[in-house]
């Protein structure tokens, strides 16, 4: 192993929460032969796009991996900022090592996951926001992201008096891309005249990046703003508290505490008990390498967090509007087709 990819694989016990309604699965896969005998702790690795000091994304591996090594009993290892280039050496190195499921945390690890499952039948393996499964050893897993979304983009549009919002992602691929268009539905159910500027920078980690779009995005008139980003929310938020104190809904947890000046609220979407699920299953033997996917479930909670820069007016509406897409009466739309393509 290189010294860099030795420092890459540092490692960190760790790991979280969220909800349990499986929907719309794929089921074309076969149940796999359990991990080991039952003495056999089950050693699982999760390859993260970034650093957990995120407060968002990567935070939620962390805090999935916390659920593994709670309820399944398992032996959790994170690998933190693994690079797209590295990933298939990355997950070469885990599997090689006998680890009995190998995640990747985002859809950017997708060609690594199916290249290496491949060499590795034994290994079990699980690609987020993708929709892989090779009916052997390889399965994925997303959400209806366009139900939680849709709620961001309701709140975010509310919280615009000029009418025009800026949405900043990082890379763009289906789950990313479902991301965007729930944004844009909900801010549309908000105000149908919403002017939405949206831009990818190619980067979920640079704030540097993130910074300049919403920058751009600012000057051309957008007065309030989210995103999908990792440690790129870090560039968002300082463009916001240069311009005035821009509003941001932010994503994945009540993390007001990056910017209490200027986050008004969070998108809480965690997929963590979603993974817990597949981990368990490849505990008691019952894999299954297909697709799984989940819709926002009843007894989620709030999706909106109710921070003290938000108004009860909007926070009151946006759980209505929860309330209408749980029960069907709002059907947001999954889009996966990235702007310009």
């Amino acid at each position: 192993m290189s010294a860099a990819l030795a420092c890459l694989l540092a490692v960190a016990l760790v790991g979280c929460g969220g909800s349990d309604k499986e929907s719309a699965a794929q089921d074309n896969g076969k149940a796999s032969a359990p991990a080991g005998d039952s003495g056999k702790q089950l050693k699982v690795a999760i390859l993260l796009p970034g650093s957990v000091a995120d407060k968002g994304y990567n935070t939620a591996a962390q805090r999935a991996g916390d659920l593994i090594r709670d309820q399944v009993g398992a032996k959790v290892t994170l690998a933190q900022s693994v690079s797209v280039p590295n990933q298939a050496d990355v997950y070469r190195q885990f599997a090689a090592q006998g680890y009995d499921l190998v995640i990747g945390w985002g859809g950017q690890f997708t060609d690594g996951a199916v290249s290496v499952s491949q060499e590795f039948p034994d290994v079990k393996f699980l690609l987020l926001a993708g929709v892989e499964g090779n009916g052997k050893n390889l399965a994925s897993l997303d959400t209806d992201i366009e139900d939680w979304e849709f709620l961001g983009g309701f709140v975010t549009a509310k919280l615009s008096k000029s009418g025009k919002i800026g949405f900043v992602g990082g890379q763009c691929f289906p789950s990313t891309a479902a991301t965007l268009h729930g944004v844009e539905q909900g801010a549309r159910y908000a105000n149908p005249n919403i002017k939405i500027l949206s831009t990818f920078t190619g980067d979920f980690e640079d704030p540097t990046k993130a910074q300049q779009a919403a920058q751009a995005m600012i000057d051309d008139g957008a007065d309030a703003m989210t995103a999908n980003l990792n440690n790129g929310w870090f560039g968002l938020i300082k463009a916001a508290q240069n311009n005035g104190k821009i509003p941001l809904v932010t994503e994945w947890f009540d993390n007001r505490e990056l910017a209490p000046d200027v986050i008004a609220s969070s998108i809480q979407k965690s997929q963590a008990k979603f993974v817990v699920k597949v981990a368990q299953s490849v505990k008691d033997g019952t894999f299954k390498a297909k697709h799984y996917q989940y819709s926002l479930p009843a007894d989620w909670g709030p999706v909106m967090a109710k921070n003290p820069l938000l108004p009860d007016k909007i926070y009151q509406e946006a759980l209505d509007v929860q309330k209408k897409i749980v029960s069907g009466e709002i059907k947001p739309k999954h889009e996966t087709s990235c702007p310009n393509q």
